[in-house]
């Protein structure tokens, strides 16, 4: 009896955490905000710094996600094929959005979504567990971050979901990892490198890349959230599952519309 109090003790602290559709909810809100002012906020002003800066939440929320989704997926390949078709279905949105009313004269078709990368991310951890010989696995891997290159997050975003999955159950290690993806990937360390090579080299400090870096530090936002995940999946609506998936392409196309009739 002496051991059950401590263990309902811990129970009880694990519910008051923020369980998996809590932190999408927190993640849909901070991308909302993120893609307002890359659509609306001109970039010199104060308030799309503190926006963006909270956009940086979702990402790394999203691909904390996905490596429990591969986990506690009843199938692999239904969860990669629900990726891959709503990658596709947001692919004209996220077009939309990212180029306006220029769409026709600025489209890149290799542009690509955030939930293209994060099927990527995923492809890449079923590699990991899955494919035997080293000699085959590591160039499979190099292969599927290379191909996200053109998609949003691109490169970061696949290692992240390697990070958190490969380090699953040890939020310390997934932590200690996520910030060195972040430092060395996300030119946080540009707000502090730049200047003093400019210094060195121009003879004079360099402060070009300091507002995108700045952005960036909101990149630490999300260990404060991912540090308090409970593991517990939250409800089982019909949010639960497609909420994410149906919002993001949704959203892309309104803001996208809007920035086209206000000739943005």
């Amino acid at each position: 009896m002496c051991g059950t109090a401590p263990m309902a003790r811990k129970a009880a602290e694990s519910r008051r955490g923020l369980n998996a559709e809590q932190l999408k909810l927190i993640a849909v809100l901070a991308m909302t905000v993120d893609h307002i002012a890359f659509a609306f906020v001109p970039e010199a002003k104060a308030l799309s710094l503190v926006m963006h800066a909270a956009g940086r939440i979702t990402g790394p929320v999203m691909f904390y996600l996905a490596a429990e989704g591969y986990r506690h997926t009843r199938s692999v390949p239904r969860y990669v094929l629900r990726l891959a078709v709503f990658a596709l279905v947001s692919y004209v949105p996220f077009q939309l959005f990212c180029y306006g009313g220029e769409l026709a004269a600025r489209f890149s078709p290799f542009r690509l979504n955030v939930i293209y990368t994060i099927l990527l991310g995923v492809l890449a951890v079923w590699v990991r567990h899955r494919v035997r010989p080293m000699p085959l696995k590591l160039p499979l891997i190099g292969a599927l971050i290379l191909l996200s290159v053109p998609g949003d997050w691109g490169t970061a975003g696949v290692l992240l979901i390697l990070t958190f999955e490969f380090y699953h159950g040890n939020f310390q290690n997934q932590a200690f990892a996520y910030v060195l993806v972040v430092l060395l990937d996300q030119y946080v360390l540009h707000l502090f490198t730049s200047p003093v090579f400019g210094l060195l080299y121009d003879g004079k400090p360099d402060f070009s890349a300091w507002q995108y870096g700045a952005e960036n530090l909101g990149l630490f936002l999300p260990l404060f959230l991912l540090r308090r995940y409970s593991g517990e999946r939250g409800g089982r609506g019909a949010w639960g599952k497609w909420g994410f998936y149906l919002y993001y392409p949704a959203h892309l196309l309104a803001l996208g519309l809007l920035r086209v009739f206000t000739g943005r």
